[in-house]
């Protein structure tokens, strides 16, 4: 399989007459992309605006972000399954459009009330320390802010929000049909000397069984009590995995994070150069019981060793324990097998930082790298403007929490407050200094 990404670069954005996209500079019709959110009749009324990175703007009541992209050639459309019937994407050429996002800023009235399965929302600063503990802080990001009629059911309201995101960020991109791209980057699995060390990519997924959406979709269809999927690589930077869209903040990963994914890009770059890369393991993740969790740790390493690895890369999604006792396991049955483990995940640590950053450890995981912690008190000042949809006098980012004011200045408890604030695959750059 071979996937072409064409980058089209986004320097600037500016409402205009008509869509258009030259020399990095993307014209928007305000009108244009607000009848193409209101053709589905779950949407009540929608509007949208732009949030520039530097400019003093928080943005608030955020349920997904996704980057705008057009499939050119090859099979399927981007989002496939959603935008387009099922049809096994990763080939051709898809054209990207980098440094912008199409972001939901929604409301809808929730029928689940409490529990972890009850929807949720998290916030952006454009400027200052918040904008560099997520991705967003350094994108021109394009809000669609839409209210959904009564009575809709929550997974309704997930697939009303997902695909009112999904087909403007496709519009925008197909402004890039007839340009000229910046970059063109080739991704492909070829045959690689025999000599390198074989690695594959141990990708987890929370989901849960229980709730209406299960948390992570494959080709549309959310992942429930599964067993490991082998799958290729450029799947994922083709939309084929994406998310809850009724659910934000840090705690669980962006469609954007899923199509950006660096970790799959890095592997793909060393490809026949210093590994030879077998390809992704998708596991799903927090099994309820010991037995549960023994069996997609024997499974997913057993799939390792079949594949003939000599090493793997191990990720996570989620700030969950459960989900953590499934990985430190996965980790320790694939060093017991012989394949080699290198655990990617971001730590606990406490306030301070001085506390036990894992909730749970086996003596097998030797090679750990850390994302940064996610427990800091984060101090949100004062905007100059406030872009989200509805009244935003005040917002609550999950249910039973706090009621927070976006115009003043307040704290927030965690990284996982903001969206995208907490870094699965290292997207960012954090580091720590000792004094």
């Amino acid at each position: 399989m071979n996937l072409e990404l064409a980058t089209y670069p986004v320097k600037d954005v500016q409402f205009a007459k008509k869509l258009g996209y030259r020399n990095g500079v993307l014209t928007i019709n305000r009108d244009e992309l607000v009848e193409l959110m209101l053709e589905d009749k779950r949407v009540a009324s929608a509007d949208l605006d732009i949030a520039f990175p530097g400019e003093k703007t928080r943005i608030v009541k955020l349920r997904d972000a996704v980057e705008p992209r057009l499939k050119i050639s090859g099979l399927g459309c981007v989002f496939p399954g959603i935008l387009g019937p099922v049809e096994t994407v990763g080939e051709g050429k898809t054209n990207t459009m980098s440094g912008v996002t199409v972001m939901s800023s929604a409301e809808y009235k929730p029928t689940i009330l409490s529990g972890t399965a009850s929807h949720s929302s998290g916030m952006v600063d454009m400027w200052g320390h918040a904008a560099r503990l997520t991705p967003f802080g350094a994108t021109i990001n394009i809000v669609l802010m839409f209210t959904l009629i009564d009575g809709v059911t929550e997974l309704e309201a997930h697939s009303a929000i997902q695909l009112a995101e999904l087909k403007v960020a496709r519009r925008l991109a197909e402004t890039t049909r007839d340009e000229t791209a910046i970059d063109v980057e080739v991704f492909e699995l070829i045959e690689a000397d025999p000599s390198l060390p074989k690695v594959a990519y141990i990708m987890t997924c929370l989901t849960e069984w229980h709730h209406p959406h299960s948390g992570v979709a494959y080709y549309g269809l959310p992942i429930r009590e599964s067993l490991p999927t082998f799958i290729h690589p450029n799947e994922v930077l083709d939309g084929a995995i994406t998310k809850c869209a009724r659910r934000g903040g840090g705690s669980h990963t962006t469609t954007w994070a899923w199509m950006t994914q660096p970790v799959i890009k890095e592997l793909l770059r060393q490809h026949g150069k210093e590994l030879n890369f077998l390809g992704v393991i998708l596991q799903r993740t927090r099994f309820e019981t010991e037995f549960g969790k023994k069996v997609t740790a024997a499974c997913t390493s057993q799939m390792a060793r079949l594949l003939d690895a000599d090493g793997v890369v191990v990720t996570r999604v989620v700030t969950s324990g459960n989900n953590f006792v499934d990985l430190m396991l996965t980790v320790q049955a694939c060093e017991q097998k012989g394949v080699k483990t290198t655990f990617l995940t971001p730590e606990w640590g406490g306030k301070d930082g001085t506390e036990l950053p894992l909730v749970f450890y086996v003596p097998e995981a030797t090679a750990m790298v850390s994302s940064g912690s996610f427990e800091r008190d984060i101090k949100m000042p004062v905007p100059d403007k406030v872009i989200g949809v509805g009244n935003c006098e005040t917002v609550q980012l999950y249910t039973g929490d706090k009621l927070y004011a976006p115009r003043n200045e307040f704290i927030l408890p965690a990284a996982f407050c903001l969206l995208s604030g907490v870094d699965w695959f290292g997207h960012l750059n954090l580091t720590c200094t000792q004094y």
